[in-house]
């Protein structure tokens, strides 16, 4: 049985910052003391190439699917 990592945010380095590109976002994060980002799937890299490339294909296809819709207004949802 695999056992499952849970990433622990980071915000301390500069260089481990989260990753945007339009609507989507790859978090930065920390597994067993080494910085990187957390990838669909459960996946891991450490490769800042390799996080923007997923964000990237991440945001076409929330755009193929007709991008996000804004929330409803606080005043609405009660």
């Amino acid at each position: 049985m695999k056992v499952l990592r849970v990433p622990r945010l980071i915000s301390a380095r500069e260089d481990f910052k989260d990753i945007r590109v339009g609507q989507a976002t790859i978090v930065a994060c920390e597994v067993d003391g080494e910085s990187g980002w957390a990838l669909p799937g459960g996946k891991f890299t450490t490769r800042r190439s390799l996080a923007f490339n997923v964000c990237a294909k991440i945001n076409n296809i929330i755009l193929e699917l007709g991008g996000v819709n804004p929330a409803m207004k606080v005043k609405r949802a009660a």
